[in-house]
C-alpha cells in the first residue's frame, strides 16, 4: 500500500514539476548563486593570474561559456512555458462560447409553449373521457331533478357523518343486547353469557328490520308519483306493525324462557298469536318497550342515511364524484403546467447567468494571455540582464588580476544568444471576439423581460384552454 501510495506521489509531483518548469516567477535568474554555483569569482582570478583569455583572443573561456548556457536553457525554459502557458489558454477561448447558451435561453418562450403543448396533448383523452363521464352524469342529474320536479340540493350526510350512522346502528344493537341480556338470562341455564346472546340476536332482528324499512322503503312517501308514495306509506305501517309484533315477540320468547317451557320458542310463537298483547311479567313489558324505541330510532337512522327523496342522494353523489374526478385531473394538469413555467424561467435566469459568467471568463482569460507574453518578454529581459552581470562580475575580476596584461577587446562586447522563435501573444483577434460575444449577451440581456413576459403569456393561453371545460361543471355545494 505504501509503495502505491509513493508511486502516486511521484507521479503527481512530477507532472506539478513539469507544469511548473521554466515558469518565471518560480525559476528566476539568481545572479549570486549562479557566481557562486559556477565558482565565477575563484575562476576569473584563476584564469587572470594565469593571462587567460589572451589579450588578442576572441573566444569565450569555458567559464563564460558556461554562464552562456545556463542563461540560454533559462531562456529556453521560459520560453517553453510560454508555449505551453499560450497553448492552454488558447484552448479554453477556443472552448468557451456564449452561442449555445444564449440561443438556448432565447427559445425559452418557445421550449416552454412546446412542453406545455405536449404536456396538454398527453392529457387530453384522459380529461375529454372524464369531461365527457362528468357532463353525462350532470345530465343524468338535471333530468332527474327536472322529471321530479326538483329545485333544491340534494341533502344527503357526509362521509364522516354516514360513518357515525352506521356506528350509532351497530351501538343500537350492542346497547339493546346489554340491556336485555339480564332479561333473557332470567330464563336460561346458560346465565347471562347466554342471555346476552339471546338479546344480541333479537336486537339484530329488530333493528336490521326497522333500518332497512327506514333506508330502502318509507322515503318513497317523499316521491312524486302517487304510487310510490302508496309504497311509502304501506311501508312505514308495515315497520310500525312489525316492530310492534318483534317486541311482542321478543318479550313472549321473555315469558316463555322465564315459565321453564319444554319449548319457549314454539310456545311464545303460539302465545303471540293467540294473545300478543298478554305478557305475564312485568319485565317482559319493558322489554316490548325498549324493543319498540331502539326500533324506532334504527328506522329514523335508515331514514335519514340518505336523501329524502328516494335515489336523489345517490344520483347527485355519482354526479359529483365525476365532476370531482374531472377537477382534481385539471387541478393537477393546471399545476403542472405551472411548474413547467417555473422550471423554464428558472433555466432561463440560469442560461443569462452562464452567459455573463462565461463572458467574464474570457475576460480572464484574454488578461492571462497578455500577462503571459508580458511575463515571458521580462523574463527574457532578465535573462539578458542576468548574462551580463555575471560576465560582467568574470570580466572585471580576470581583468583585476591579468597585471600589466592587457584585456582581451572582446570583454568589451556581449556575446549574442540564440535567436529565439516568440509565439504570438496577440488578443486583437481575441478582444474582437469578446466584444461579438458580449454584444450577444447584451442581446439577450435586452430581451430577458420580454422572454418572461413571452413564457407568462404563453403560460396564460395554455391556462385558459383548461377554462372552457370548467365552465361546464359549475360548483355546487352539497349539503
Amino acid at each position: 500500500m505504501n509503495f502505491f501510495k509513493g508511486l502516486w506521489h511521484w507521479l503527481t509531483a512530477s507532472n506539478m514539476r513539469t507544469t511548473n518548469k521554466g515558469h518565471p516567477d518560480l525559476y528566476p535568474l539568481d545572479v549570486d548563486k549562479l557566481t557562486k554555483e559556477l565558482n565565477l569569482v575563484a575562476e576569473a582570478k584563476r584564469l587572470g593570474e594565469s593571462r587567460i583569455p589572451a589579450s588578442d583572443s576572441m573566444t569565450l573561456t569555458g567559464t563564460e561559456a558556461s554562464v552562456v548556457q545556463r542563461v540560454e536553457k533559462a531562456r529556453q525554459d521560459y520560453l517553453d512555458w510560454a508555449v505551453l502557458r499560450l497553448q492552454v489558454i488558447s484552448q479554453d477561448l477556443a472552448k468557451r462560447d456564449v452561442t449555445q447558451a444564449v440561443n438556448r435561453a432565447r427559445q425559452a418562450d418557445k421550449e416552454f409553449e412546446r412542453q406545455a403543448s405536449s404536456l396538454l396533448t398527453e392529457k387530453e383523452n384522459i380529461l375529454r373521457m372524464l369531461g365527457d363521464t362528468a357532463r353525462n352524469r350532470l345530465s343524468e342529474l338535471e333530468t332527474f331533478k327536472s322529471m321530479n320536479g326538483l329545485s333544491r340540493e340534494s341533502e344527503y350526510p357526509l362521509p364522516t357523518s354516514t360513518f357515525l350512522k352506521y356506528s350509532i346502528l351497530v351501538a343500537l344493537v350492542v346497547l339493546e343486547g346489554v340491556l336485555n341480556a339480564k332479561f333473557f338470562a332470567q330464563g336460561l341455564s346458560s346465565g347471562l353469557l347466554g342471555g346476552f346472546s339471546t338479546a344480541v340476536i333479537m336486537a339484530l332482528l329488530n333493528v336490521g328490520v326497522a333500518f332497512s324499512f327506514g333506508k330502502f322503503l318509507i322515503p318513497n312517501i317523499f316521491h312524486k308519483q302517487f304510487a310510490r308514495k302508496i309504497v311509502g306509506f304501506t311501508s312505514l305501517f308495515l315497520a310500525i306493525c312489525l316492530m310492534i309484533m318483534i317486541g311482542l315477540g321478543i318479550a313472549h320468547v321473555r315469558d316463555s324462557l322465564t315459565a321453564e317451557l319444554i319449548d319457549p320458542a314454539k310456545s311464545a310463537l303460539q302465545s303471540l298469536l293467540i294473545n300478543p298483547f298478554v305478557l305475564v311479567d312485568f319485565f317482559s313489558w319493558v322489554l316490548f318497550v325498549i324493543s319498540v324505541v331502539f326500533g324506532v330510532i334504527a328506522l329514523f337512522d335508515g331514514l335519514f342515511m340518505d336523501d329524502l327523496y328516494p335515489g336523489y342522494g345517490s344520483i347527485s353523489r355519482r354526479s359529483k364524484s365525476a365532476t370531482d374526478d374531472y377537477e382534481d385531473e385539471l387541478s393537477t394538469l393546471r399545476s403542472d403546467l405551472e411548474e413547467l413555467k417555473n422550471e423554464q424561467l428558472h433555466t432561463l435566469d440560469e442560461e443569462v447567468k452562464a452567459s455573463q459568467a462565461l463572458i467574464a471568463v474570457i475576460d480572464s482569460l484574454i488578461v492571462d494571455k497578455n500577462v503571459a507574453g508580458a511575463r515571458l518578454t521580462h523574463a527574457l529581459s532578465d535573462a539578458d540582464n542576468s548574462l551580463e552581470a555575471l560576465l560582467r562580475k568574470f570580466r572585471t575580476e580576470n581583468e583585476l588580476h591579468r597585471g600589466d596584461a592587457p584585456r582581451p577587446a572582446y570583454f568589451d562586447t556581449k556575446p549574442k544568444l540564440r535567436l529565439l522563435p516568440m509565439p504570438d501573444f496577440d488578443t486583437s483577434a481575441d478582444k474582437n471576439t469578446l466584444e461579438k460575444q458580449r454584444a450577444f449577451v447584451g442581446l439577450l440581456l435586452a430581451e430577458v423581460q420580454g422572454l418572461r413576459a413571452s413564457i407568462q403569456e404563453s403560460f396564460n393561453q395554455q391556462f385558459d384552454r383548461l377554462k372552457p371545460l370548467d365552465t361546464h361543471f359549475p360548483r355546487k355545494e352539497s349539503i
